[in-house]
């Protein structure tokens, strides 16, 4: 005679096992998949990256000719080492090696320069405004202390700064650094020689 009690032990058994494997079933097909295509999923990755970063730095690499060639960089200074500030050539020799850091280099020389001339005209900035460099910028091109085209660049190199800081690793190469540094140092060298 067979027993009921263990009739549907074992019933409940087999559901319960039913039920397991199709609930793995997608989890265990994908892992296999994986495991059997790993060698030419591991190739195609550094190619997706290289896509990636390569837009990346071709985009930036756009925007800083762009910006060299649309700015009105005629009024800035040309020869950098005459000016009051003259970090060129270590700049210059950081963008090789960490582009991003030469960049944000760059750009903190704007940010002071812009903090100086305030100082320099009594232009009165709230302590909260001064971490801020586009109202900083915005009070000076109010007060007449920095011309629209001046105020425009600043606005700009601050949005590719932007740019470059969220770009990955590796993304912006040396020379398009040395464009944006160029471009920094002479913004910031007219906002220095900006007549008092």
């Amino acid at each position: 005679m067979v027993d009921k009690d263990a009739v549907e032990t074992g019933s409940e058994t087999l559901k319960f096992v039913a039920q397991m494997v199709s609930a793995l079933a997608w989890p265990a097909t994908t892992i296999v998949c994986i495991l059997l295509l790993k060698k030419y999923l591991s190739s195609l990755i550094p190619m997706l990256r290289t896509v990636k970063y390569s837009d990346v730095e071709i985009k930036f690499g756009k925007e800083v000719s762009e910006l060299a060639m649309s700015a009105n960089v005629s009024s800035l200074p040309s020869n950098l080492s005459e000016s009051k500030i003259s970090p060129w050539e270590d700049l210059i020799s950081l963008a090789k090696v960490r582009p991003r850091t030469a960049i944000r280099s760059a750009w903190q020389r704007v940010e002071q320069a812009a903090l100086q001339l305030t100082k320099d005209r009594n232009i009165e900035v709230s302590e909260a405004s001064m971490s801020m460099p586009m109202v900083v910028g915005a009070i000076l091109l109010n007060q007449g202390a920095i011309s629209t085209s001046q105020y425009d660049l600043l606005s700009r190199l601050r949005a590719l700064r932007n740019e470059a800081e969220h770009a990955p690793p590796d993304t912006i190469d040396s020379e398009n650094a040395a464009e944006f540094i160029g471009l920094a140092l002479r913004l910031a060298a007219s906002l220095n020689s900006t007549d008092l």
